[in-house]
């Protein structure tokens, strides 16, 4: 007999795994570059790998405590907001697979995230914390960028001084994998300097490595790597949103980062497939997203030293402050010292 996904919710979240995600065989022709380029405006300065093996752990031990076990007396979908469980678990989890198109454009790529992953997680989330039905993923309005990347936000609409206003905790972007290749997610993830005005070690060290054009060119202007404006896309749409958390997919593959409080480091898991296991994907989606939210037990974000803190008017969705009561825990980052 096939139990429902909230008979034993940990179970299924550890134990579903993402489909396969049935691409097209060839490959659309687009410009594959972001518009974001070299800005001194931005104070994103390094970006720092969190270590696999403790942030596995971390993601684990969260889910032991704060995803029960036991029965919550729930159906799969709930009928009155028709959100549900959508990411098979065969064979202990009666939970019917989707039909969806091939994947052969980006919009189509976000309706897979989006009625799989994101739907579930959802789900997950206002099953476990009732207090958070306001909250929804909500899909941005296109930019200069829309056919190269789509931005989805978990957002929740307030009044504020009579007017409605948009509280944002993280954003999902989605980029085909025609477009970032498994190479580049990987580069995107490494211990680096970022390239500005004033990291000139970074930049430079590109400069020179790559043969980036004559010296004589504004630093502005010079060619640079996919990876690279894919930090600066990254750090302009979560500044904008007041919202540091985000993850980024090609659905094949996933990756789970922040900024710090003052905006000049950023934090970023390793890169985990589509299938992982011991976490899944559904379990980080989950664990990252209440992290956001500053609900119970969630990652704190370190201390970066030195950093000079942004106007408080650009960061109106603050995060709780958490106690971390493992001292191990503290080493989670590969940081300084």
């Amino acid at each position: 007999m096939a139990w429902r996904a909230p008979d034993n919710l940990r179970f299924y979240i550890q134990e579903a795994r993402l489909v396969s995600i049935n691409l097209s065989s060839s490959q659309p022709s687009v410009d594959a570059a972001l518009h974001a380029l070299p800005r001194r405006y931005r104070k994103l300065r390094a970006i720092y790998p969190l270590r696999l093996e403790l942030f596995n752990e971390y993601c684990q031990d969260w889910t032991d405590e704060f995803v029960p076990c036991v029965s919550l007396g729930e159906e799969d979908e709930d009928k009155e907001t028709g959100e549900r469980f959508t990411v098979p678990c065969p064979p202990f989890y009666q939970i019917p697979s989707i039909s969806l198109a091939r994947a052969d454009s980006l919009k189509r790529l976000f309706t897979w995230i989006d009625l799989l992953p994101l739907e579930t997680v959802r789900r997950a989330v206002h099953l476990l914390y009732p207090e958070t039905k306001a909250w929804s993923f909500a899909s941005d309005a296109d930019d200069t960028d829309h056919a190269l990347l789509k931005c989805i936000t978990w957002s929740q609409l307030v009044d504020y001084d009579d007017e409605r206003h948009c509280r944002n905790a993280m954003s999902i972007f989605i980029q085909p994998p025609w477009i970032l290749s498994d190479r580049d997610l990987d580069l995107f993830c490494k211990r680096q300097s970022v390239g500005t005005a004033n990291s000139i070690e970074g930049f430079a060290a590109n400069v020179c490595h790559q043969s980036f054009g004559s010296s004589s060119s504004p630093w502005h202007e010079r060619p640079t790597a996919p990876h690279e404006r894919l930090w600066w896309k990254l750090w302009d749409c979560c500044i904008t949103r007041s919202c540091p958390w985000f993850v980024v997919s090609t659905y094949t593959h996933w990756v789970f980062g922040v900024f710090s409080n003052g905006w000049t480091a950023a934090f970023v898991s390793p890169v985990y497939c589509h299938d992982s296991h011991d976490p899944s994907v559904l379990q980080l989606l989950l664990f990252w997203l209440c992290s956001a939210m500053g609900l119970p037990g969630g990652w704190e974000v370190p201390e970066v030293r030195i950093e000079p803190a942004y106007p408080s008017h650009h960061l109106t969705a603050s995060v709780s402050d958490l106690a971390v009561t493992d001292k191990s825990k503290l080493t989670l980052w590969a940081g300084d010292g």
